[in-house]
């Protein structure tokens, strides 16, 4: 009851700003009138999603997030014609800004159906060479479902990795998901999971994850080929992590990997021996100007970092949130590969 409460007091919040966006846009358009159903239309379709889905509800889902897209690039293709029509002899007119938000989200929407394969190469502290899958962020739910695990999957076949790991928000929280559509993610290996925050907005989320096969290792650890595999679930306490690693039995002399889906207190993984730390969360900004404020609040916002023979990985997470779009980031499946390190490295 109290998560559904604050869901609720963030719609509130939310719908205020979505109708004060909605209004300056649409009348700017000379459509006005369309600003409260507009406004509407997307609380609406997130009460249903949660508490009736169907496929009106669903449609009307993914529409309206396309919309938000398309109303925040006509904000700034206004922004951008009021500029130019300072200049004298440029008249002023919504027409180009409407022109430009087409564009950047139908780039968008084509953008985030491409899934990348990246592949880091690592030097680890293990007797052989190791090959992993990380994916991230996949939010099956509304938008994605399960014809986006069975590419996801087709992906991970031709890798062919030692074990799948999932850095978090396996579910988007959007709709109810059961453990039929997560089986959809077929592979012939291990597969590792730790939640991330809207894997807790879906409720009992490890009966679903579980009964896919997959397992949940929050606040585990789990002994992969002689390497430590730590998960850390999904906190909203401040300093959880080294809280958490404080209580958790591994051994750091040991070679230590951790999933964590918030991309922080990174120097406090590695001062308790952790060699990688992969996580999630960012979605690399997912489209532009969001990762801007994205990245003032991670500065570990994607890719490969390394301080002093540690590595943290933060991945750009293989789908997407909220607008189905991608400008300036990629949908990602990230092939970790371990590379067998100098007998006496141990991270230092």
């Amino acid at each position: 009851m109290r998560r559904e409460f604050q869901v609720l007091i963030f719609i509130l919040i939310f719908s205020s700003g979505y109708y004060l966006l909605n209004f300056t846009v649409l009348e700017s358009l000379g459509m006005g009138i369309l600003s409260l159903p507009l406004t509407f239309l997307l609380p609406a379709a997130i009460i249903s999603e949660r508490v009736y889905p169907s496929f009106i509800s669903r449609a009307a889902y993914v529409v309206s997030m396309v919309w938000v897209g398309m109303a925040v690039y006509i904000l700034i293709g206004l922004g951008l014609t009021f500029a130019a029509s300072l200049v004298p002899g440029i008249p002023f007119s919504p027409i180009p800004a409407a022109a430009f938000s087409i564009i950047m989200v139908s780039y968008g929407l084509v953008r985030a159906r491409d899934i990348e394969v990246r592949t880091v190469r690592i030097p680890f502290p293990c007797s052989d060479e190791l090959r992993l899958v990380q994916l991230s962020d996949l939010h099956v739910g509304t938008v994605r479902s399960g014809g986006f695990l069975r590419r996801v999957s087709s992906l991970i076949s031709e890798i062919e990795p030692d074990a799948v790991l999932i850095t978090g928000d396996l579910l988007d929280g959007s709709r109810p998901v059961e453990a039929s559509t997560l089986s959809e993610l077929k592979v012939e290996v291990p597969v590792f999971f730790v939640s991330g925050n809207h894997d807790t907005y879906s409720g009992d989320f490890r009966s679903a994850v579980e009964g896919a096969g997959i397992m949940c290792i929050d606040q585990r650890v789990v002994d992969f080929r002689g390497v430590q595999v730590a998960g850390v679930g999904y906190s909203m306490g401040r300093h959880a992590l080294s809280a958490i690693l404080d209580i958790m039995e591994f051994d750091p002399k040991r070679p230590l990997i951790l999933l964590h889906h918030l991309p922080v207190n990174w120097d406090d993984a590695r001062r308790r021996g952790v060699d990688i730390q992969l996580s999630g969360h960012t979605h690399g900004g997912q489209f532009y100007p969001f990762n801007l404020l994205v990245g003032m609040m991670f500065p570990f916002i994607r890719g490969l970092y390394e301080d002093s023979g540690r590595f943290l990985y933060v991945s750009q997470g293989t789908g997407t949130w909220g607008p189905p779009i991608r400008i300036g980031s990629s949908c990602e499946v990230t092939v970790i590969e371990l590379i067998p390190s100098d007998p006496g490295f141990n991270g230092d």
